[in-house]
């Protein structure tokens, strides 16, 4: 059982279920919703830090527990209607960022549960992102969207790039990561077999050439070819969810199945490692080496 069971979070206001992915303030103990806490990048009851102030089970601003008392039923139909008057109170993160605050539009966005033209909802893309939300909603967003009638596909992020294929296996993204393989080891390969011939200036030039398109291309569509499995994912995802698909349940058990994951990341770094250097051993790089020794 979360110990933190049916606590607030002070960011998003909504309260922990036993499944939440829940990180705590070192300095004051107060526990966090792990996304609410990556994206603000601090805790959210860092104004309070200087007084001393330590989390005992409530936030400052929460009310004492108290014992549900017998009401009459005409007096909660006339608070519910109060409330349908006052949308203020149906999102409270605005009374923590302001109308106007960005940080307020973004936690709307993550919190979109409506389904958009690809099938899926930004929360569930934002639930399936896991870490780094800020980026991957940013781009999400981009790509769902139309500018002068068309979809875009260009977000750079360059670790897509210059950290392949460990960054496609991370994001559990396997099958775009055995694709990126063959395209870094080629370089090797050639120079490996054919060394004379990488020697003269053209072929060392195309070469370059070669990797830094490479490099550029995979920096510029990553995120989207990780949209397009997150979409994917997540509908296949759905289908299986035995469950409410709208419950806080479902959106925590999403986002622990998209979760990168560093394991993968590193047995895609010790495959790559096998190949390129199987490829050196086939080339007689190994021989020549040991030859000059």
């Amino acid at each position: 059982m979360n110990r933190f069971e049916n606590k607030i979070c002070p960011i998003c206001r909504a309260r922990f279920t036993d499944k939440a992915d829940v990180v705590v303030c070192p300095i004051c103990g107060t526990p966090h919703h792990r996304v609410c806490y990556e994206i603000r990048g601090k805790c959210g009851l860092e104004n309070l830090h200087e007084s001393g102030f330590v989390w005992k089970g409530r936030l400052p601003d929460e009310p004492e527990p108290v014992f549900a008392q017998p009401q009459d039923p005409f007096e909660n139909n006339a608070e519910a209607a109060q409330n349908a008057e006052n949308p203020a109170n149906e999102n409270p993160i605005t009374s923590i960022f302001g109308e106007d605050d960005g940080f307020n539009g973004f936690f709307k966005k993550i919190q979109d549960k409506s389904i958009g033209e690809d099938g899926v909802s930004m929360k569930e893309l934002a639930s399936y992102a896991a870490s780094s939300s800020f980026h991957y909603v940013a781009a999400f967003d981009i790509f769902r969207s139309n500018y002068s009638g068309q979809k875009r596909r260009i977000y750079f992020n360059f670790a897509s790039g210059f950290l392949a294929p460990a960054f496609q296996f991370y994001r559990k993204m396997d099958f775009f990561g055995i694709i990126v393989m063959p395209l870094l080891l080629l370089p090797l390969a050639i120079s490996a077999f054919f060394p004379n011939a990488i020697l003269s200036g053209t072929a060392g030039y195309l070469l370059n050439l070669y990797n830094l398109a490479r490099l550029v291309i995979l920096s510029m569509f990553g995120d989207y070819l990780y949209y397009r499995h997150a979409v994917k994912s997540i509908k296949k995802f759905r289908g299986s969810f035995d469950g409410d698909t709208q419950s806080e349940e479902y959106f925590e058990a999403l986002a622990e199945k998209g979760r990168p994951s560093i394991l993968r990341a590193i047995v895609g770094c010790l495959v790559m490692a096998l190949f390129i250097s199987l490829i050196l051993w086939l080339s007689g790089y190994y021989s020549n080496i040991a030859g000059l020794i």
